[in-house]
């Protein structure tokens, strides 16, 4: 099955890792059949026909089943009703206006619907060098904008927006039914797009008032989790599958001896002992920040914008 992906592009690098991180925590086996890093195109021959997992997306601006790769519209047409015949309707988007009007025409006259505004199938084409990659396009229902943090019952200007917490999640490699902690949940960001894709979570806060907004946040979208108001270096023995947190860098109720880098230092010794082996802890820290932990391998790093001027640095790491 050939998936093709129309990546954003806010980061040069991480639009493409999430999609490989998610296909890795569905055990998806996947190799890339094509890549044009100018016009932010991928596309993976995926070995299964499982392709809801594109739902959790937050950094592809569309996705597509290839149905066709000839640029031969007439051969294109018919790979594509091969695969729509049944659609009630259905619409051609294409940058290009020519392959747009034809193939358009050439489905139509094979007994298809033309529906510009709310077509049953849209049928998704792009040029990238010598190929028309023809494609069905999968929905992508993720509706950000809804869960943006100002729209929660509770509020904090530190909290992650959504599609970044989305992403952060989805670098840790799970997949729906597995167990994720965020030991500073703060007001639940994380936790709440994790608990969307179908995720168990844990939650905990030194701060009793995030424990409570997070609480709130959490029944305002209808999510269930263990929520609780506990410090990171003295919760009780746990295993989880991943550990996906924004640790703490200017709440002065987690800075108990002001000292940022030991308290980092700290919770990278403690972290290993919740996961579980293989499993994976993404968590952004400072740029400047030294990573070097016995039981963890640092797998990526990237360079994140989070708000105003602040930008600071992701880590991937595998329980070892």
């Amino acid at each position: 099955m050939l998936l093709l992906f129309s990546l954003s592009g806010e980061h040069p690098c991480l639009p493409e890792a999430e999609v490989k991180a998610v296909l890795e925590g569905e055990c998806l086996e996947y190799s890339v059949f094509f890549r044009d890093e100018k016009k932010r195109i991928l596309v993976l021959d995926v070995e299964s026909g499982h392709h809801v997992f594109v739902n959790r997306l937050s950094l592809t601006r569309k996705a597509g089943l290839v149905a066709s790769l000839s640029s031969d519209l007439e051969q294109a047409s018919g790979e594509v009703f091969d695969v729509i015949r049944d659609a009630v309707s259905f619409a051609v988007r294409c940058s290009e206006k020519d392959i747009r009007v034809e193939l358009g025409q050439l489905l139509a006259r094979k007994g298809l619907v033309v529906d510009l505004n709310n077509p049953d199938k849209e049928v998704y084409c792009v040029k990238a060098g010598n190929r028309l990659f023809s494609c069905i396009r999968l929905a992508l229902d993720r509706d950000f904008r809804s869960r943006v943090p100002k729209k929660r019952p509770f509020f904090h200007p530190t909290t992650l927006h959504p599609k970044t917490a989305r992403l952060l999640v989805n670098l840790a490699r799970v997949k729906a039914g597995d167990i994720l902690l965020d030991p500073f949940c703060g007001t639940g960001g994380i936790l709440i797009e994790a608990g969307l894709m179908g995720l168990q979570v844990r939650g905990f806060d030194v701060d009793g008032g995030m424990v409570s907004g997070c609480v709130r946040n959490f029944r305002f979208y209808g999510l269930k989790g263990e929520i609780g108001e506990g410090n990171a270096f003295e919760l009780d023995d746990m295993e989880v599958d991943a550990i996906v947190s924004d640790l703490p860098y200017g709440r002065s109720s987690y800075m108990t001896d002001r000292n940022l880098d030991s308290f980092y230092r700290r919770f990278m010794n403690k972290a290993p002992g919740f996961l579980k082996d293989g499993g994976y802890m993404v968590c952004v820290l400072p740029r400047d920040f030294d990573v070097d932990v016995e039981d963890l391998a640092l797998l990526d790093r990237f360079e994140i914008y989070i708000h105003k001027s602040l930008t600071r640095r992701v880590y991937v790491f595998r329980r070892i």
